[in-house]
Order: C-alpha cells, then sequence, then structure tokens
C-alpha cells in the first residue's frame, strides 16, 4: 500500500493554484473576479500551511534547506501583496489583466522553483515518516486557517 506524503499532497495543491491562475486570466468580467477571489484563497491558504509546515521543515533539514527556504517564504510575500495590489485595482479594472500577467508568471515560478529546489530537500533530508505526519498536519494548519 502507498501512502501519500506531503510533498504530493502540495503537488496537487500547486496543480490546482496552476488551474486558478489560467481560469483568471481567461474568464470574463464577474466570474474573473470570482476566480480570482478563489486564487488568492487557495493561494493564502496553501501558503500558510507550507509557511507552518513545510519551510520550517526545509529550513531545519540542511543550510541549503534553510536559503530555499526562505527564499521561498519572500517570494510569497512578494506575491501576497501583489494580489493585494491587484485586489484594490479590482478585477474589472481596465488594467487588471496587464497587471495580472507578471503576477501570474511569479505564482509559476515560485511553485516551480518550490518543486525544483525545496520538495527534493524534503524527500532527501526528512525522514518519510515525518513526512507522512506533515500531511494531517498541513491539512489541520488550512482547515484552521480557512474558518
Amino acid at each position: 500500500m502507498s501512502y501519500r506524503d506531503v510533498v504530493d499532497v502540495l503537488l496537487e495543491q500547486h496543480d490546482e493554484l496552476r488551474r486558478l491562475c489560467a481560469a483568471v486570466e481567461r474568464s470574463p468580467g464577474d466570474e474573473k473576479a470570482r476566480r480570482f477571489d478563489d486564487l488568492v484563497e487557495a493561494f493564502r491558504l496553501h501558503e500558510r500551511g507550507e509557511q507552518s509546515v513545510v519551510h520550517p521543515a526545509a529550513r531545519d533539514s540542511s543550510a541549503a534547506g534553510n536559503r530555499i527556504g526562505l527564499a521561498r517564504m519572500t517570494e510569497e510575500n512578494s506575491i501576497e501583496r501583489s494580489f493585494e495590489g491587484l485586489r484594490n485595482l479590482g478585477a474589472g479594472h481596465p488594467v487588471f489583466d496587464r497587471a495580472f500577467t507578471p503576477v501570474y508568471r511569479a505564482v509559476l515560478e515560485h511553485l516551480t522553483r518550490e518543486e525544483l529546489d525545496e520538495f527534493p530537500v524534503l524527500r532527501l533530508y526528512v525522514p518519510v515518516q515525518r513526512l507522512h505526519m506533515m500531511v494531517g498536519e498541513l491539512h489541520d494548519i488550512q482547515v484552521m486557517d480557512a474558518a
């Protein structure tokens, strides 16, 4: 029997974030605003879980893991500030799409960096049992933060 670990769960969440970004880009009018709100909330919950559970594990694993975890947290904070600026602008604003494009790109680059840099560190340095336990911790943080 195969059990999912926290990296598997995060990869599924990354796929969902990519789908939500694409949905914002291609949606019209009020639907674009709804999709954007969905994206912002999904990103927020995803990152709260990572910041509470995943990045600390990576940072504690090695010097490289520490650098990688800090870099990802810096990117996350920048993306969240960009989302706030877009939210203040409003999805109906004539420049929203043009302003969303670099944020979309930043999200994709951030997710890819986690997948290429941070997730391998977790799988290399964090014991398998711990990676499995982190699934429950991640879930609990995200559920509590969504409430």
